[in-house]
């Protein structure tokens, strides 16, 4: 039962590493980079923006599967067939989420933006600026009309209207004033964070597979011996 329940366990972790290597090399060589044609810099934000929420969370998903069963493959197996490419493949599988996570990847992709939150902080840090501003001329603008008295009480409503207004404009603006140097440097950033665990997760697939071919190859020489023997 314990060699059948490593076997599954062994299973698991091949076919999540795959699909880890799959994903993060689709990412890299099709969605990433088509990301760089869109026409505008807000649309890229926003694709960008949904595409590292969607991606992380599969990425981180089928990493934790991986990586976790091979390394309880590693430690259920019985001694004599404890073979160490499984540990190796977990810490492999583990290091490829390790090297792009929030923690490691500032310190290795120096094209990684200043601003940690994306483009949508740039977004949204321009138009509550220009928010602000226009809400403080609106409260100078409230203020001289109260001073004026009820004469100018028709003016002030049509101030506020056109405040209002200039709000909703302003914010409109900022949403088409994204910084396309800063969607760029985001983009070129995840990009390679893409590469690199491409790179390490096809390593540690390919030694997966070849283990398990050896696995498979020892067992079937082991039953050959016994029967020859017997």
């Amino acid at each position: 039962m314990a060699s059948r329940g490593v076997s599954v366990l062994k299973f698991v972790g091949t076919v999540s590493l795959g699909l880890l290597t799959g994903l993060s090399y689709t990412l890299s060589t099709l969605t990433v980079p088509s990301l760089l044609e869109l026409p505008s810099a807000s649309s890229a934000a926003k694709a960008f923006n949904y595409l590292v929420s969607t991606a992380k969370k599969h990425l981180g998903t089928l990493t934790s599967v991986s990586a976790s069963s091979f390394l309880l493959a590693f430690l259920l197996s019985p001694k004599p067939v404890r073979h160490p490419y499984l540990l190796y493949t977990s810490i492999l599988v583990a290091s490829s989420g390790l090297v792009v996570s929030d923690f490691v990847a500032p310190y290795l992709f120096i094209t990684k933006s200043s601003s940690s939150s994306g483009p949508a902080a740039s977004l949204s840090a321009a138009a509550k600026k220009q928010k602000n501003e226009r809400a403080a001329k609106r409260a100078q603008m409230e203020a001289s009309y109260e001073v004026l008295g009820s004469s100018s009480s028709a003016l002030s409503d049509e101030g506020t209207a056109s405040a209002s207004g200039e709000d909703i404009e302003a914010e409109e603006e900022a949403a088409q004033e994204v910084n396309g140097e800063e969607v760029r440097t985001e983009v070129e950033g995840f990009l390679k964070k893409q590469m690199v665990q491409t790179a390490i997760s096809g390593l540690g697939f390919l030694m997966a597979v070849v283990g398990i071919w050896g696995d498979g190859v020892a067992q079937v020489f082991q039953n050959e011996v016994v029967v020859i023997q017997a």
